[in-house]
């Protein structure tokens, strides 16, 4: 059972310790032959591959580029039907932009490399290995990049990726191993937006603040952001309400639904604060 478990929390994890075996041994070839050549090129070959493997990759990128565009918006559109997604979407997306932009500048990279290579074949001025040592360097990168942009397709398509960050998103917010009582969690957090709503309806009608203004943001956001901005709480307070906040949204999108004692006796904390501001 424990086993099955590691599988399903991680369903790559064969899979990238193939691909970084067979890159190690692909490196090692690379710089093999160029100190013991023993694959002759030629001319016309290296031309034809490198401008085979130059348009592939960027119509493979021109592909993936549009689909995760579209992919996106879509995602995004998740957190405002359901405003306890808005944590682990913001998460998701921000992770899926960093990889978009490494996957583009190895493009880049491998294009400029290619066509390099297309544009002088074999007759350079470069010594023999390090040339060499750039025919397979160029098809080496070729190779991780046709790899990650498949790992960033099937990390974007995976059904458990919500509940995958969600686990560590809330490892990260508490490192607390002692389990808490969850319906006991929870009963305090509705205790405190309800508190927080009360407090921002008051602020609402004492300076006569535009409700719509945050309507890109969850609500909760919305009121901790304006009652933070007028006052009514203070730096230390915002920061343990915006904690709870992100822990609670994630619990609900965690298959064990547990939490941490540390969060729940922080909850317990904060909700006699702001019954103290009432």
């Amino acid at each position: 059972m424990q086993t099955s478990r590691q599988l399903h929390s991680y369903p790559y994890w064969l899979g990238l310790l193939s691909v970084g075996i067979l890159s190690i041994a692909l490196q090692i070839f690379v710089i093999v032959d160029c100190i013991f050549p023993f694959i002759s090129y030629e001319t016309d070959a290296v031309s034809a591959v490198m401008s085979t493997c130059a348009e592939v990759l960027a119509g493979l990128y021109g592909i993936t580029l549009t689909g995760y565009i579209f992919f996106s918006d879509r995602f995004q559109n998740t957190s405002k039907e359901d405003e306890s997604l808005y944590d682990a979407v913001q998460a998701l997306l921000l992770r899926y932009n960093h990889m978009a932009g490494i996957i583009s500048l190895m493009c880049l990279i491998c294009i400029v490399l290619g066509e390099g290579i297309v544009l002088y074949g074999v007759n350079t001025l470069l010594p023999p290995w390090l040339h060499r040592f750039w025919i397979n360097e160029t098809l080496f990168l070729y190779f991780l990049t046709f790899d990650f942009v498949l790992y960033f397709v099937i990390s974007v398509l995976d059904p458990h990726k919500v509940s995958r960050i969600s686990s560590q998103k809330k490892a990260k917010l508490s490192d607390d191993t002692a389990t808490g009582d969850p319906e006991k969690f929870l009963e305090d957090w509705s205790a405190i937006e309800e508190i927080l709503q009360a407090l921002r309806d008051k602020l609402i009608r004492d300076v006569r603040l535009v409700p719509g203004a945050g309507k890109n943001k969850p609500q909760i956001v919305h009121t901790l952001e304006i009652l933070r901005n007028y006052n009514r709480i203070g730096g230390g307070l915002w920061r343990k309400l915006d904690k709870l906040r992100q822990y609670h949204n994630l619990t609900l999108h965690d298959p064990g639904m547990t939490v941490s004692q540390e969060m729940c006796d922080l909850a317990k904390n904060v909700r006699t604060e702001l019954e103290a501001k009432k």
